[in-house]
Parts: C-alpha cells; structure tokens; sequence
C-alpha cells in the first residue's frame, strides 16, 4: 500500500486536464490518497474532479504519515512541501506547475508519463543540505533555501555583525543579508548576484544585499561553519525570513545558523542533472548569435 500527500498551489488555471490524468494514474486499490481540505474544496468547485480520498492532511506542523509527497505548482509550493516532511525525511516529488521551477525541475507535461514509476521504485533519491536556525537559543526549524535579515520598510540601511564560529567576519552594511544552501543558490541569493552552487556541495553561501562597501562580496563557507549574526538598525528592529515566512525581531537578538542534522529527500523519476536544468532553465544552451 502507497501512502500519498498532494500539497498543491492555489493557481493551477489551465491545468484541469493534467490534473484529472494526474488524479487518474493515482486512482489505484493499493494508493490511499491524502490532500488538504481547501485542496479537495478547489478539486471538486473549481475542476470538477472528485478524486477517492483516504482522508485530509492534518495542519502543520503535526508530522505526516505517508511514503511520498508530490508538490504540484512552483518552487514556492514546493517550499511548502518540503516544511511538512523535514522531520520524518519523506521523499518529495516536484511536479512543475507554475513558471522557472528549479527545485520543480520537471514539468508536468514531462512527469505524466513516468509517474507509474512511483510504483515500480524506479526512482531515484537526491539528499539536499538543509539549514537550522536559532533565534536567542530557541530553535525556529530547519530552512531548505536560505536564511535571510533584511531591512523593514525605512531607507536606512541595517548593520549585521557576522560571527563565523568564534572568529569576527564583518559588520555588513547593507540592505540585508542571505545565508543560502547550495539549493538556495538558484533563489534569492541569485537575485542577489550570488553564485550558483552544484546542489551537491557541502557549504553555506553567504551573500550581502546592496552593500555600502562593494569589496563585501558573496563568500561561500563550509557546512560545518557556526554563523552567528546580530542586527543594529536606527528602528531597532529587522526582519528574519524564513525559506520566505517572514517575522519581525527587535535588535539585539542572537541569531545562529548552523547545517541542520536532517536533510530533504528529492525524487526523480528520470535521470537527472543539474547542467540540464541550468541550460534548460536558464537558457545557457540558447544560440545568442541569432
């Protein structure tokens, strides 16, 4: 028996009929299917699909009971995903519903004809390096993208004193400042004018945000680096987010960033590669004497 979680986007117009083949290939006697309740609600008034459910997922973040998850929409939906799973370490399958998608890397014209691959295991796993933060010692979870402390809405810029274990990096000042897995080199921190990384490295990428000085550069450190980062402002406060959950805190509190001891595992159900999906994503394969 396959125990299955649909976590999908709320903007899926123009998708009904892959997600009636999608909801088809799962209808099987040996899959129990789960969704939330506000994704059954969309299925039936918005599509008119009545999929053969084995119950609603309970809200986060009570732990799931299932072997697989499939993320249906972008990256954002896949970021969500991946927050239910962290603790248990359930393979997610990103099912490329929206725009770019790099953690969604295929598209879900590409992904329906190998989904009966769920049920042959022919599949692979990719380990992805997860982050954990702590706020004054107490633990806000585990990040699969990036970290970031940012400015609130002022135009004065933030000041970040950067501690890399015990030694004194830099006081950043800047707009904010990204602490980026390898996975989140293809996110903000890209914006940002950050490197990519292969989603096999074992570091951390640090990468500031409109620095006051342009020698502060992005630098990218070891996973088994400690950060520690406090913030000054002149409205004594910052904004921490979290793989995009944003909440404010007053400066002076402690933040520490360190590699997670868990980690996200990501399926494919076709051979994969991260060169592939820079060209196809980024269109280095594109002619540009055209």
């Amino acid at each position: 028996m396959y125990k299955i979680a649909l976590i999908a986007s709320q903007h899926l117009d123009g998708h009904a009929a892959h997600l009636a083949e999608l909801l088809a290939v799962l209808d099987r006697p040996d899959v129990r299917l789960y969704l939330d309740p506000s994704f059954e609600t969309m299925l039936r008034e918005q599509f008119g699909l009545e999929p053969r459910l084995a119950g609603h997922l309970p809200p986060y973040p009570t732990p799931l009971d299932v072997d697989f998850v499939l993320s249906l929409g972008g990256d954002g939906t896949f970021l969500r995903a991946a927050r239910r799973v962290f603790a248990q370490e359930i393979p997610v399958l990103g099912l490329n519903m929206g725009r770019l998608g790099f953690l969604t890397d295929r598209g879900i014209t590409e992904a329906l004809p190998l989904m009966e691959r769920l049920f042959t295991e022919d599949y692979t796993l990719e380990t992805r390096m997860l982050l954990s933060v702590e706020v004054d010692g107490q633990c806000q979870g585990d990040v699969l993208n990036e970290v970031a402390l940012l400015k609130r809405e002022t135009g004065s810029m933030i000041t970040i004193h950067t501690m890399l274990g015990d030694d004194f990096l830099a006081d950043y000042d800047c707009d904010g400042l990204i602490i980026a897995t390898p996975s989140g080199s293809t996110a903000y921190s890209l914006g940002a004018g950050g490197p990519l990384m292969m989603p096999g490295s074992r570091c951390m990428l640090l990468t500031p945000i409109a620095p006051h000085s342009l020698t502060m550069r992005p630098l990218v450190v070891p996973e088994a680096t400690d950060l520690e980062l406090s913030v000054r402002a002149r409205n004594n406060s910052y904004m921490l987010v979290l793989d995009g959950q944003a909440r404010i805190l007053p400066c002076g509190t402690k933040v520490r960033i360190r590699k997670s001891t868990r980690q996200l595992q990501v399926m494919h159900l076709s051979p994969h590669s991260f060169a592939d999906t820079l060209r196809r994503k980024l269109l280095w394969a594109a002619p540009v004497r055209e």
